[in-house]
Parts: C-alpha cells; sequence; structure tokens
C-alpha cells in the first residue's frame, strides 16, 4: 500500500464540488478540444516530416493512438481502485499540460513564409467546405467516407452493449471485446509503418471497407463467442489502415494552407457522425436484435466498399484539381 493514501482525504478538500453538469461541460470541452487537436496534427506531420517518412510516421501515430486504449484503461483503473475518480482528473490534468509544454517546444521552419494570412473562425471552416466540395474527387471521397463512417458506428458503440446481451454480461467478456480490437489495431498500424510508401491508398481503403464489412456481418450470426471475438479482433486490422490511408491521401495531395481545414472537414464526417448515427442506431437496437443491425450495415459497408473502389479509382484524373 501506498504511504501516501493517508493523505488522500486531506486532497478532496480542493475538489469539493460535485456537479454532473460541470462533468459535462467539462466532457464538451475536451471533445471541442480534441476535435481541434486531432485535424491539426494531422495537419502538421507533413511539415515536420520528409515526405518519403509519411507513411510510417502515420502507421506510428496511429499505433501510439492504439497503443494508448491498450494502456490508459488499466492504468486507470488502477488509479480508480486506489485513489479514487477524482486523481483520474488530476492525471488528466497533468498529462494535458505535459503535452501542451512539449508541443510549445515543436517549431515548423518555414511555416511562416507559407502562412501570410488569417481567416476568421467562420468564413475559415466555410472555405475549408467549399474547397473540398467544389473539387469532384475530393468531395466523393469525403461522401463515402461519411457513409462507410454511419455503417462502422453500430459496432463501435454498441458493441459492448451486444456482447452483454447475447453472450452475457462478464466483465471477462467485455474486457476480452476491448481488448481483441485493441491488439488488431495495433497490428493494422505496425503494417502501414513497415511501408516506406503505401500502395494504391484507394485500394487499401477498400479493403479496410470490405475487410471491416464482412467482420460485422459475421460479428452478428450467433456463433460462438470466440468466433465473435476473432472477427472484432479483424475489424480492429482494418480501422487504422482506412484511417491512415486517409490520412495519407490528403496530406499528399491537399495544400498546405488548405490541409487543416479539409482535415476538420473529414473530422466532422468520420468520427464526428458517430453521434448522429447513434440517435438512429441507439433507438433502434431497442426495437430489434443488435445482430440484425450488425449484419446490415456490413454487408451495405461490402457494397460501398467495390463503388467507392470503381468511383474513385474513375476520378483519378482529377487529383490535378486538389493542388
Amino acid at each position: 500500500m501506498s504511504p501516501y493514501l493517508h493523505l488522500v482525504p486531506r486532497y478532496y478538500t480542493f475538489f469539493e464540488v460535485r456537479s454532473l453538469w460541470l462533468l459535462l461541460l467539462i466532457a464538451a470541452i475536451r471533445s471541442l478540444g480534441s476535435g481541434v487537436q486531432t485535424p491539426a496534427g494531422n495537419a502538421l506531420l507533413p511539415e515536420i516530416t520528409p515526405k518519403i517518412e509519411l507513411s510510417r510516421i502515420n502507421g506510428l501515430n496511429q499505433f501510439i493512438s492504439s497503443a494508448l486504449l491498450l494502456i490508459s484503461p488499466i492504468l486507470s483503473g488502477l488509479i480508480l481502485g486506489k485513489l479514487g475518480i477524482i486523481f483520474i482528473f488530476v492525471v488528466d490534468l497533468i498529462t494535458a499540460t505535459t503535452g501542451i509544454i512539449l508541443m510549445s517546444l515543436v517549431h515548423v521552419y518555414g511555416s511562416e513564409n507559407k502562412i501570410t494570412t488569417h481567416s476568421a473562425v467562420l468564413p475559415g471552416i466555410w472555405d475549408g467546405i467549399k474547397f473540398t466540395f467544389s473539387r469532384q474527387y475530393l468531395r466523393n471521397f469525403m461522401l463515402f467516407i461519411m457513409g462507410a463512417f454511419i455503417l462502422v458506428a453500430p459496432s463501435s458503440q454498441l458493441s459492448t452493449l451486444f456482447v452483454k446481451r447475447t453472450f452475457g454480461s462478464g466483465v471477462w467478456r467485455l474486457t476480452l471485446n476491448e481488448l481483441l480490437w485493441t491488439i488488431g489495431a495495433l497490428l493494422g498500424s505496425l503494417y502501414i509503418t513497415t511501408h516506406k510508401k503505401l500502395p494504391n491508398k484507394i485500394k487499401l481503403i477498400t479493403v479496410g471497407f470490405i475487410g471491416s464489412g464482412i467482420s460485422f456481418a459475421v460479428m452478428g450470426i450467433p456463433e460462438p463467442f470466440w468466433v465473435y471475438l476473432l472477427f472484432m479482433f479483424f475489424s480492429g486490422i482494418c480501422m487504422p489502415i482506412i484511417q491512415a490511408s486517409a490520412n495519407i491521401l490528403i496530406q499528399e495531395n491537399i495544400p498546405a494552407n488548405k490541409m487543416g481545414r479539409v482535415f476538420s472537414i473529414l473530422q466532422i464526417l468520420s468520427t464526428g457522425i458517430y453521434p448522429i448515427a447513434m440517435l438512429v442506431y441507439g433507438p433502434l437496437s431497442d426495437q430489434i436484435a443488435i445482430k440484425y443491425i450488425l449484419i446490415a450495415t456490413g454487408l451495405l459497408l461490402i457494397l460501398l466498399g467495390f463503388i467507392f473502389n470503381k468511383r474513385l479509382l474513375s476520378l483519378t484524373d482529377k487529383l490535378h484539381e486538389l493542388h
């Protein structure tokens, strides 16, 4: 037992405010920060990375994110069990502060010459939307990404509920459900990291879509739990391949002064679409069995993958419009 545990009750006097609304406000602010941080980070990578190493660095970025998904719940559980939930927020504050300090030490050489004007927030957003949707290749790419992540939402957001309803609510089952997906994501990230230059990124994204669709459809078929876990693992492999390939495609083809705005649109149309999609899938899961939702969305994702590949490859000559 830690020799400092006897001090814990004294520290609680600094955190006497107990409010659900305050907790929700903190969550909203963190989400807002993440919404800015993620596209900004993706846009920053080409500025500090040699183009020849862009694929590997994106893979490494995905690998670190997946590793944190594996490590963070373990550390959080230890802190929660020993010290209580308040100290989860203390650690969050410390790590965020450390990240800010480290980022302040990063200097992008030559960036001062590339960006000479600054747009207001709303006009900047509108400019990003106009740039994205006025170019046929980019417009089609974004719409397919949005459609794919709408179909991914049930497996991402309802998998825990599905395991509980179908196989039982044992903690080990729920733990393996998360663990196998995360291990798969680590392997998918390693695949990207091993490539100095990715092959055809549209085909890679297509493989990711179709592989995810097959996994979701099989996960919905009543099978032994180990079969469900196996295809949850496969779906984990597919996700970083989709995300890293999409990021690299944008980083290699979008001008630096537009990249942050395009990544913002990508963020909204991918992960940002989840809450909107769950407004449908959530109530629907109380009306019909989740397995039917997984099978239907999986099959539709397979179909979308084939259409995506055919449509985007036919528009390859439009890539020059992005510059």
